[in-house]
């Protein structure tokens, strides 16, 4: 019987031995740049995974890499990624999500993608309810219906929208169809202007003077880039500017913020990593698509004093109001 029990005991002590042993499961983050919202997806996937018991540095290991909205670094960038011998590839916005399937060669290396808004239209996975044999993953899918609905009750009356997109872009171009396809629904016009140089954007919103009653920014590379510019032109032409992407520290320069959370576009791209670690293939999962709770309004009186508004009456005392 004692030689029982100590054959058990060593049994398990070589188990716990090797488990101690197992190396951390390697992700490899491709980001397209540092943007605050873009890093907020990394901060939300790291979060999830710790949650769902990858503790860095022991169960999991991350090496991230970004281009700084350099396309032409994207190829080298992932052969990098490729480079690390990674067991799963995070891939973060449109144009490294598709680079990612051209530019990682090593078909059993899966690869989830964060922060794209149709991966469908984009060529990343063959529809909505199932991934491609390599990739999965989280969009961004925009609800406009709900975000024109928000602008027009932040400023009444309006009629015309502004907006901005780079025509060289998926993602942009699915997000221009989809907001005019709310706006006919609500018996609005969106004047849509396109931009594909950041160095253009002063003329660019300029052009908006006396052509709309507000502008509403779509989830667009070339445009979130550079919100500060943009917010500067829109208070000098006396426009309100609601934007798609949070930020707290452009919480008094725009009129308000009908937004995605990025962060959360992490957490579910986390879910999915997960699920694949696990075992499931990528192929089988299907595209998770935001819902009404992956999304903040808020309303900044601060931002619309700025061009002459106030707070509508019917919305004093709202949970979307940003505290002054």
């Amino acid at each position: 019987m004692l030689k029982l029990v100590q054959s058990l005991a060593f049994a398990a002590a070589t188990v716990l031995g090797t488990a101690a042993m197992a190396e951390p499961v390697k992700v490899s983050i491709a980001n397209f740049g540092d943007h605050p919202a873009l890093v907020s997806i990394v901060t939300g996937f790291k979060t999830r995974m710790t949650e769902l018991g990858y503790d860095e540095g022991d169960d999991i290991a991350y090496e991230y890499r970004h281009v700084n909205f350099d396309r032409t670094l994207v190829p080298q960038m992932l052969q990098l990624t490729e480079g690390d011998g990674p067991d799963l590839i995070l891939t973060i916005t449109t144009a490294v999500g598709q680079a990612s399937m051209r530019g990682i060669h090593d078909d059993t290396i899966p690869i989830v993608f964060g922060g794209v808004v149709d991966p469908v239209v984009a060529g990343i996975v063959p529809g909505w309810e199932n991934g491609s044999a390599t990739h999965a993953g989280a969009s961004m899918l925009p609800d406009m219906a709900a975000a024109l609905s928000f602008v027009t009750q932040v400023v009444p009356g309006a009629k015309r929208i502004g907006t901005l997109y780079n025509p060289g872009e998926d993602n942009d171009i699915t997000n221009i169809e989809l907001i005019k396809e709310a706006a006919a629904e609500q018996g609005l016009e969106i004047v849509a202007v396109a931009v594909d140089n950041a160095n253009d954007l002063p003329q660019r919103v300029q052009s908006f003077t006396g052509q709309v009653d507000a502008i509403y920014l779509i989830q667009s590379n070339v445009v979130q880039t550079s919100v500060p510019v943009v917010a500067q032109i829109a208070q000098r032409i006396k426009l309100p500017l609601f934007n798609s992407v949070y930020s707290d520290e452009l919480k008094n320069e725009l009129a308000g913020f009908h937004a995605i959370n990025y962060e959360r576009n992490g957490v579910h791209a986390a879910d999915i990593a997960d699920r694949i670690l696990r075992g499931e293939k990528p192929g089988d999962i299907a595209v998770y698509v935001p819902d009404a709770s992956d999304f903040i309004s808020r309303v900044s009186p601060t931002g619309l004093a700025a061009v002459g508004l106030s707070v509508p009456e019917a919305l004093k005392g709202s949970d979307w109001i940003i505290a002054e």
